[in-house]
């Protein structure tokens, strides 16, 4: 039920017009399809999509949850990111990733 809603979320970003401060098509051509990597250097994902939630720039991916049971898609914050040569890099650690994951599970 998440992952479908946090689809449509998506999909709303998407056909949302990029006026009002949304990501020029062309800065969004560059980041979509780049790794995204934790702070600790984990690989847990990748670039989906790029919008806008709750007023502030922010990357969609698609992040691996634990035990393999498939991925999900998440907002990623600007504040929380930072472009490194050719990937996403988090400020968190992929074990804070997990215990948020875990905890918007339940």
């Amino acid at each position: 039920m998440k992952i479908t809603t946090l689809a449509c979320l998506a999909c709303l970003v998407v056909a949302t017009p990029f006026s009002h401060g949304q990501t020029p098509p062309a800065a969004k051509s560059v980041i979509i399809g780049m790794p995204i990597y934790a702070a600790d250097g984990a690989k847990i994902g990748e670039v989906t999509n790029v919008g806008t939630y709750r007023g502030e720039r922010s990357v969609i991916g698609e992040v691996g949850q634990t035990l393999g049971f498939g991925t999900r898609l998440v907002f990623i914050p600007k504040s929380l990111a930072t472009i490194q040569d050719d990937r996403i890099v988090l400020t968190i650690t992929s074990d804070r990733i997990s215990e948020l994951l875990a905890k918007d599970n339940k």
